[in-house]
């Protein structure tokens, strides 16, 4: 929960942000032998085809975080006691509900739909929405009477015209809508005239969407990934205004972020030039996993929820230092790892205990979180750990299981302290154990892992631009130098680049820096990481995938005895290979 000073919101209610489908559009028509005469378009929509997208119980517990209760949406306004029949198709039930939890002063109120025809109201009225909570299947749903239309926009179906004709057309709503593929806005109507940045709601929903992939993305979530528990969840993400109260607050709830119309709270949520930390924080509440937050003195629900914060504001404002760095927070920790007598349970100063969470990012990578989110979903319900002490414990030993390194050292200049039966576990993980200092670490000073020296390494690629851009360029330790393949052999992959380290050595890590200035020709993609001792019997150590980006990027794996590492180029930026610097880390 973020705090104006000296204005604190404080409340346990809970909103129930009623989402809203689609809004079909109708043409405008203009007739040639009038003078510019034209049908008032329509925004509403009665029929509506709700996909199931599991229950927000059941979704909550697939990826171990808390519960955020959401409905499909309508653009349909109820008023009070007003009577609306729903006809329900197939032979399954849904749920409904009419009305908004703390947009509205009272609870909406909540229903089951059967198959047919049902005909339901409130005493108090509010928005109509609908919850297909079966894990498959479509079902069709029919509001043939009762309710009007509000303003609702769509992104991807409407215009910033359409949106300006909403709100010409419907002045009085009761609420308006925004919706993107990810997030859905429930405002009121003055807030959405007053904040909404030339009234064009693109920019802000595209806005929405990005930080909610980058969430989905540490949190180890993504669409195409082999294993169902992996993939994000199909239901919305809710975020709301709250009319009601007479103080400055944003905060989360089980329906949703909610930010004040009280103190200009909801202007950030709406305003695009304003979108920062205030919705990176309170989305960030809905995505923390439960198994790695626990009670100490001030606790972890204030520090690990900065977590999906950071990984948006890196990905939404990739050009800016982040919050740590900004807010002083590493000079305060480094402060604190000075002491002689500290214990991390005792940290008063919450961003001072984001720095070390932040820290193992740095270090390994930003596969390091996902990973991690991927362990804790796949473990038992009955392992995962309950007390407090049982959590951190647990994360100790997983970090290291993630990192594939004994973290201990790190552990223990951060005073977070493991017990003795957590140690032996990890030593007989039988991981190399951590030399280099990452506590010393910052955004802009990263401590790399044990480097190798390159004095005698060798590289032979399979295709190189032999003159200019050849294999050695690869080692040499010059980032504005590159290796690159045959400009003659566009798309001809795999390209192979064979390292060999001059030693064996046991080994866990292989860093690619893409090339750093000129096209993005090369940047490579998809790839394999193969090892061997002898440089004929090769064995895959890993796979995966680079994004498209000049900074460096990481492929951790079990450790493994190698003197030679081949990188094999699956696909590539316009058909090519290359790479400023590639260095193997290790013993």
């Amino acid at each position: 929960m973020l705090h104006k000073p000296l204005k604190v919101l404080a409340t346990s209610a809970i909103l129930t942000t009623t989402l809203f489908a689609p809004i079909m559009t109708n043409n405008i028509v203009a007739h040639a032998e009038t003078a510019a005469t034209q049908t008032i378009p329509q925004y509403e929509q009665r029929e509506f085809d709700l996909p199931g997208t599991g229950s927000y119980w059941d979704e909550a517990q697939r990826e171990r975080r808390g519960q955020q209760k959401t409905y499909t949406p309508t653009g349909i306004y109820v008023k009070p006691n007003e009577q609306v029949t729903i006809e329900v198709s197939g032979t399954e039930k849904i749920r409904v509900i009419i009305g908004t939890h703390q947009y509205d002063k009272e609870w909406g109120k909540e229903m089951e739909l059967s198959p047919g025809i049902n005909t339901i109201s409130s005493p108090n009225g509010g928005l109509l929405g609908f919850d297909n909570y079966h894990d498959t299947g479509t079902i069709r749903v029919k509001v043939t009477h009762g309710g009007s239309p509000i303003p609702f926009f769509e992104l991807g179906k409407h215009t910033k015209a359409d949106w300006v004709a909403m709100m010409d057309k419907y002045p009085n709503a009761h609420a308006v809508q925004l919706k993107s593929e990810k997030a859905v806005l429930t405002v009121t109507y003055d807030s959405a005239k007053k904040y909404i940045v030339d009234q064009n709601p693109i920019p802000l929903l595209e806005k929405y969407d990005e930080m909610i992939r980058a969430q989905d993305k540490i949190s180890g979530l993504s669409e195409t990934d082999p294993n169902p528990i992996h993939r994000p969840t199909h239901r919305i993400w809710a975020f709301g205004e709250n009319p009601n109260k007479l103080d400055w607050g944003m905060y989360a709830s089980l329906d949703g972020a909610v930010f004040t119309t009280a103190g200009e709270a909801i202007k950030s949520a709406l305003n695009v030039n304003e979108f920062g930390w205030g919705q990176m924080h309170e989305a960030g509440h809905a995505r923390q996993q439960y198994p790695w937050i626990w009670n100490d003195l001030r606790g972890m629900t204030e520090v690990t929820v900065n977590l999906y914060s950071l990984a948006a504001q890196k990905q939404l404002f990739p050009n800016q230092p982040t919050r740590l760095e900004k807010e002083g927070d590493y000079e305060r920790a480094f402060q604190y790892l000075k002491q002689t007598d500290k214990d991390y349970k005792n940290i008063d100063d919450l961003f001072v205990k984001l720095v070390m969470i932040w820290q193992l990012q740095l270090a390994y990578g930003e596969d390091f979180y996902p990973n991690l989110h991927k362990l804790y979903r796949e473990l038992p319900e009955d392992q995962l750990p309950k007390t407090d002490e049982d959590k951190i414990q647990a994360f100790i030993y997983n970090t290291s299981k993630v990192a594939k390194q004994n973290l201990l050292p790190f552990f223990d200049q951060w005073a977070l302290k493991a017990s003795q039966e957590t140690r032996q576990k990890i030593e007989n993980l039988h991981y190399p154990t951590l030399t280099a200092p990452i506590w010393e670490a910052t955004d802009s000073k990263r401590v790399p892992l044990n480097t190798l020296p390159k004095e005698n390494m060798k590289v032979i690629a399979s295709s190189e631009e032999s003159g200019p851009e050849p294999a050695t360029n690869a080692i040499d330790g010059n980032p504005y130098t590159i290796w690159h393949s045959k400009w003659s052999e566009q798309n001809q992959f795999p390209f192979n680049l064979t390292i060999d380290l001059g030693d064996t050595h046991t080994i866990t890590q292989l860093a690619y820096l893409p090339r750093q200035n000129g096209p993005a020709n090369g940047r490579i993609l998809n790839y394999n990481i193969y090892t061997s001792t002898d440089g004929v019997n090769y064995q895959k150590a890993t796979s995966g995938t680079w994004e498209n980006s000049t900074k460096q990027q990481f492929a951790t794996f079990n450790p493994v005895s190698a003197k030679y590492v081949k990188l094999e180029v699956l696909n590539g930026m316009n058909g090519y290979a290359s790479a400023a610097e590639i260095d193997i880390l290790g013993n």
